[in-house]
Parts: structure tokens; C-alpha cells; sequence
């Protein structure tokens, strides 16, 4: 099985070229942070004060890049999701498998909706206490930014949801289904 791992997936709208360009800094920042750490580590390089900071600014921005990946995945219609039920219905009946596709992604619709909410209680709950490592860093600003992406990946769900009921011809193929069955009720 092939994977299609590139970004151009869909026609980019601004609002992809955000969530992609703030996946790509997060995970350059990242990539920076680690990369300082362990030159000053390996080399004992005597910095005043020390690097401390880039550890754990490195674990908050790992974090969010990985709330803002799963908003990449869910854009590209790649997030992890089972299958086999829809699949082997569909088998059966294209119209079932629609529809066990479009409960499946309403289901997903909600849990986000919900995380969303939980995570926007969180963020103003914690939003001027400060991170235990790094005092110039809120709790909040790391809340606030999974919430976003959270939102993000709601976006997207809800995107993708249109696309299944506009694109997969539910109406046609019920009503397909229905003659049929007219047909062979006579």
C-alpha cells in the first residue's frame, strides 16, 4: 500500500498555506532548539547562564507541532481511522458505506468539538500561570495553541464531511436503490 505523503493533496486555499506554514516552523523551531542543545552538551561550550531553556522550549514546541501535524493530517484526509467496517459494507452497499463513512465523521465532528471546548476551559483557566521550566512561557500560550489546532482539525473534519455528501451522490444512489427495490416489489 502507497502513501501519498505530499501536501498538495487539495487545491490550497490561504487558509492551508497558515496551517502548513506554522506545521513547518514548529518543526524547524524544534529542529533549531535540539540542534543548539546538543552542540553546546557535546562541545561543554561554556555559555553564560547556560542553554536550560532550549530543552524544554523544544519538548512545548514538539507538542504543538504535533496538535498542528494532526490539522495537516486531517486537511490531507490522513488522520488514523478504521476501515474495515465501512470497507466491508461497502462491499455489500455503497449506500451503507456511505453512510457508516458520514456517522464516522460526524462521530469525529463532535469529539473535536468537545476537546475544543475542554481545551479553551483549560487555556483561560491556566493563562497567566507559568511554566515551571521556563518562567517566560504560559501555560496558557501552550494550552491556547492545541486549542487552536484543535479548531483547526474541526475545520478540516467538517470539510471533509461536505465533500463525502456532495461528492458521494448519496441522493442518487438511494434513490438508485429505491427504483430498485419498485422494481422488484412489481
Amino acid at each position: 500500500m502507497d502513501i501519498d505523503q505530499s501536501l498538495g493533496l487539495k487545491k490550497d486555499t490561504w487558509y492551508d498555506w497558515v496551517v502548513l506554514n506554522i506545521a513547518t516552523f514548529l518543526f524547524i523551531l524544534m529542529l533549531l532548539l535540539t540542534t543548539v542543545q546538543i552542540i553546546i552538551r557535546v562541545l561543554n561550550l561554556p555559555i553564560s547562564g547556560g542553554a536550560w531553556w532550549t530543552e524544554p522550549l523544544a519538548r512545548y514546541s514538539l507538542m504543538v507541532g504535533t496538535y498542528v501535524g494532526a490539522a495537516v493530517a486531517s486537511r490531507n484526509g490522513e488522520h488514523i481511522k478504521m476501515t474495515i467496517v465501512s470497507t466491508q459494507l461497502e462491499k455489500r452497499s455503497r449506500v451503507i458505506g456511505t453512510i457508516v463513512d458520514i456517522l464516522a465523521q460526524v462521530l469525529t465532528i463532535i469529539f473535536l468539538i468537545m476537546l475544543t471546548y475542554a481545551g479553551l476551559r483549560a487555556t483561560l483557566r491556566n493563562w497567566d500561570t507559568s511554566m515551571v521550566a521556563v518562567n517566560a512561557v504560559q501555560q496558557g500560550w501552550v494550552y491556547g495553541t492545541i486549542t487552536a489546532s484543535l479548531g483547526m482539525m474541526t475545520i478540516y473534519e467538517s470539510i471533509n464531511l461536505r465533500s463525502i455528501l456532495t461528492t458521494g451522490d448519496l441522493n442518487q444512489q438511494l434513490m438508485n436503490q429505491e427504483n430498485r427495490a419498485n422494481k422488484e416489489g412489481k
